[in-house]
């Protein structure tokens, strides 16, 4: 089996290398595509992009340095392209930790009947130090919807059959394009799986865009549930019963966290 990995970028020259590192190294474990869409970044990332290429070792790497619409279009454009059973996106400021892709290409070839498995990941810091392990359990679209986001996008990975059936990021949404995306392959019917082990890193730093567009994030996480939770009238009576939701589930993950 092969995976495409899709990074797009734009003046992340500090993180960038790490995350070239780290697929450049999963290419002696498993058959690994590259393909990285940068938008015309104007820091060093295009010396970093062109030394990769110079250098891409066992990668089947792709490189565009061109103007785009933004970091989903860039995505659905890598998505495209992609030539793997088996893709994902991985940001700049994001790296695999050593064998995950190797251990995510079986988990795919023992488990036939899954279409999407995400597993865990760390948080650190700009300079890499840990910040937090992030540690899941179980998949529910219910906590999706009313909790949040809680599937890491640089731990997730999806059949490419998937994205054949047209199933792409939404261009309406620019920071929780994950999460919309992952609600609408559940509502779809396709199968999640938790594989629980630390797969990758994600940096977290001030020029994060959910940390950036805080109010654009709410707005459209409200877009989600408007549009997915089938709750219907006015809109103080949502706001109430999304409240209601996600302070249960809240609980839900703290009891379930305690007893682990």
């Amino acid at each position: 089996m092969k995976i495409s990995v899709v990074t797009p970028s734009y003046n992340q020259g500090l993180f960038i290398k790490k995350c070239i590192e780290s697929v450049r190294r999963e290419s002696n474990f498993a058959h690994v595509e590259h393909i990285v869409l940068d938008n015309c970044s104007m820091d060093n990332t295009v010396h970093e992009l062109q030394v990769y290429q110079r250098t891409p070792g066992r990668v089947d790497l792709k490189v565009f340095v061109e103007k785009d619409g933004g970091q989903t279009a860039a995505i659905n454009k890598g998505f495209s392209l992609a030539c793997g059973d088996i893709v994902c996106w991985l940001n700049t400021d994001e790296w695999f930790h050593e064998g995950a892709l190797k251990r995510v290409l079986a988990f795919f070839s023992n488990n036939p009947e899954v279409d999407v498995v995400f597993g865990d990941c760390d948080f650190v810091d700009s300079n890499g130090v840990l910040v937090k392990k992030k540690h899941e359990y179980f998949f529910s679209c219910s906590m999706l919807i009313y909790y949040g986001c809680f599937i890491p996008s640089c731990a997730t990975f999806v059949r490419r059959r998937v994205i054949e059936e047209g199933v792409f990021l939404d261009s309406e949404f620019k920071v929780t394009m994950d999460l919309d995306w992952y609600v609408r392959m559940a509502k779809a019917g396709y199968r999640f799986a938790h594989l629980p082990i630390s797969l990758a890193s994600f940096t977290w730093h001030e020029a994060n865009i959910s940390s950036i567009f805080v109010g654009r994030r709410l707005l459209e996480r409200r877009m989600v549930q408007d549009r997915y939770s089938g709750v219907g009238g006015p809109a103080w009576f949502r706001t109430l019963f999304y409240g209601v939701m996600r302070y249960f589930w809240l609980a839900l993950r703290v009891i379930r966290r305690r007893l682990a």
